[in-house]
């Protein structure tokens, strides 16, 4: 049973890789020009960078999306037997319908662990392309201001998409809290082998709720990926 504990710290996770994310992304838009006059050649490799981890928030805001696609709408009044028994065969299919969604979601946490290597290569790239070429000094190239957010930045990086990878990690979570909750959707209409179509209303309900409370974690990772995605290209075009 999903506790009102797990979808928080999912929730929570999910607002603190937005946040630490756009941090990364505001340091390189506001170095982006000490970054072109002193040093060019990097630029493709921090736009390969960002492109790595856009990857990585694309795919988080398709995990999110299985759940804010929870909702189903009832189709007449269920206080008829032949319409709650149609609608709960309809209710059926959707629920077959999304546990389908949530097993191929299952790939994206397994490609992105290559994306993953690939943050951790450019990463190391960069770092290499300073004088002082220690942990984290890669954004010694981006000028003072990212310079002195050194630890930060970079623990973000190492954290979330290169060493720790908890964004995958966090991603397993979501499909995991996704799959007790249509487990307890299911639970809902009755005991295990019998489902009361007349309880298709209240289980509907409960979807609606989920689909509610990922809302706007899903719309902050989507544009998210947007803003990255522009970043990126600023680096390449000027």
């Amino acid at each position: 049973m999903v506790s009102v504990k797990d979808v928080a710290d999912v929730i929570k996770m999910l607002g603190d890789v937005v946040k630490s994310t756009r941090e990364i992304i505001n340091a390189v838009n506001d170095g982006r020009k000490y970054l072109a006059l002193k040093y060019p050649d990097a630029q493709r490799d921090f736009s390969s960078l960002i492109d790595q981890m856009q990857k990585a928030i694309e795919g988080m805001a398709k995990v999110t999306s299985v759940i804010t696609n929870f909702r189903f709408v009832i189709a007449g009044n269920v206080d008829d037997s032949t319409i709650a028994y149609s609608e709960l065969a309809r209710f059926n299919d959707y629920i077959i319908s999304q546990k389908a969604d949530v097993a191929v979601l299952r790939n994206v946490a397994r490609k992105l662990k290559a994306d993953c290597g690939k943050v951790r290569t450019l990463r190391d790239k960069l770092d290499e392309r300073t004088k002082e070429r220690s942990w984290g000094s890669l954004f010694g190239l981006l000028g003072d201001k990212a310079q002195q957010r050194t630890v930060e930045l970079h623990s973000t990086i190492s954290n979330f998409y290169a060493d720790d990878e908890r964004m995958i990690e966090l991603i397993n979570q979501t499909l995991d809290l996704a799959e007790s909750a249509i487990k307890d959707i299911e639970y809902v209409l009755g005991p295990a082998g019998v489902a009361n179509p007349y309880n298709v209303p209240e289980a509907a309900t409960i979807l609606g709720i989920y689909a509610k409370l990922f809302e706007a974690p899903n719309k902050d990772l989507q544009h998210l990926a947007n803003i990255m995605s522009e970043a990126q290209s600023a680096l390449i075009i000027g």
